[in-house]
């Protein structure tokens, strides 16, 4: 039966207004899986933790951000990837995409985080959080990462 790792998510370089986002993990198969197709789907969410401070348009609910897309046959473009099944073992994978900043900022706007004197208060932007939900399924498998915080802002 297949099964998958706790999948990582990193948060690298920003540049155009867009931010590389890389998600990693290992597919494990037994002898039973060999010459099975899975589907691959990756999906970043903004997640809205308890406490946050929040903008007044947002719901509450975990904010889906993007859906990972590959190629098929040149043409056509899909929300998942076909993996075939060659031999038991592991299977590791690594899925970048440049995603566009905006998107990850997930709890837009500003906060105020002190005073600087009576009269000034100090403005920054709100924090965001973004994990990956990867599903791998012709039976469905699936394990989210950690909650990675982009730090002040994007």
């Amino acid at each position: 039966m297949a099964t998958l790792t706790t999948p990582t998510i990193t948060l690298g370089a920003t540049a155009a207004g867009k931010r590389d986002v890389t998600v990693a993990g290992t597919m494990n198969f037994d002898a039973g899986d060999v010459g099975r197709t899975y589907r691959l789907e990756i999906k970043l969410y903004g997640e809205d933790l308890t406490g946050d401070n929040l903008p007044s348009g947002d719901s509450g609910a975990d904010d889906l951000i993007s859906t990972y897309t590959w190629l098929a046959g040149g043409v056509l473009v899909r929300p998942y990837k076909a993996v075939t099944v060659l031999a038991a073992g592991s299977v590791n994978f690594s899925e970048k995409r440049a995603i566009e900043t905006s998107k990850l900022d997930e709890d837009a706007g500003t906060q105020i985080v002190g005073w600087a004197d009576i009269n000034t208060p100090i403005i920054m932007p709100r924090s965001d959080e973004v994990y990956a939900q990867v599903t791998l399924s012709a039976s469905p498998v699936s394990k989210r990462s950690t909650t990675v915080q982009a730090g002040i802002g994007v």
